[in-house]
């Protein structure tokens, strides 16, 4: 199973493209529900009750840190630490779930994060130490809607083994440097895009 190509394009993220900040006349995000967001007198009944949930606190994953539950830069940042601690435990334990719960559906990053995860779980293979590291993060803050952080970290090195722990692929150390785009939603912060830096 080629996981070094899979890797490179999902850790290093080049050509990870999709998804763009919104315009930056925008006052909501491009995916999801916007804290604040203004109210008018025609909302219906029905819509009454998801206006006031938007409004209410978000419905957090499960194990994210207190930290990363803040709409702010700093919050920004521990979700974007967080998400890089969810993906090495998805592909050591494997278990794609980890990632899911954290992504926008459209993020084409993410997808590629999640069908690693799943073909090794499919495979029973695993990595036998943290896949991806991260040398530093910063929030430059929301525009249009999207909160950016951009993201300094890259390979380790790590192997994939097999169920008996023998070498399946050894992975070369590499850097990379990326900008995180994340919405704010019903489920706090997600990533919705992952772009090159050049």
């Amino acid at each position: 199973m080629p996981y070094a190509a899979g890797l490179a394009l999902a850790v290093t993220l080049t050509g990870c493209a999709e998804g763009s900040a919104a315009p930056q006349g925008s006052t909501a995000p491009t995916t999801g529900g916007s804290p604040g967001a203004p109210v008018t007198s025609s909302v219906a009944p029905s819509s009454a009750a998801a206006t006031k949930r938007t409004a209410a606190a978000p419905d957090f994953p499960a194990g994210l840190p207190a930290a990363a539950k803040k709409r702010t830069k700093d919050g920004a940042k521990a979700f974007v630490e967080h998400f890089i601690d969810q993906l090495n435990r998805a592909w050591r334990s494997p278990d794609p779930r980890r990632i899911k719960q954290l992504c926008a559906e459209a993020s084409e990053s993410c997808q590629s994060f999640i069908q690693t995860a799943q073909d090794l779980e499919r495979h029973g293979h695993h990595y036998d130490s943290d896949p991806v590291r991260v040398d530093k993060a910063t929030a430059f803050g929301e525009a249009g809607g999207l909160m950016r952080v951009e993201f300094l970290g890259g390979q380790t090195g790590a192997r994939v083994v097999d169920v008996a722990g023998r070498t399946v692929e050894d992975e070369a150390t590499s850097t990379t440097h990326n900008m995180f785009y994340l919405d704010w939603n019903l489920s706090g912060w997600r990533v919705t895009a992952i772009k090159d830096v050049k």
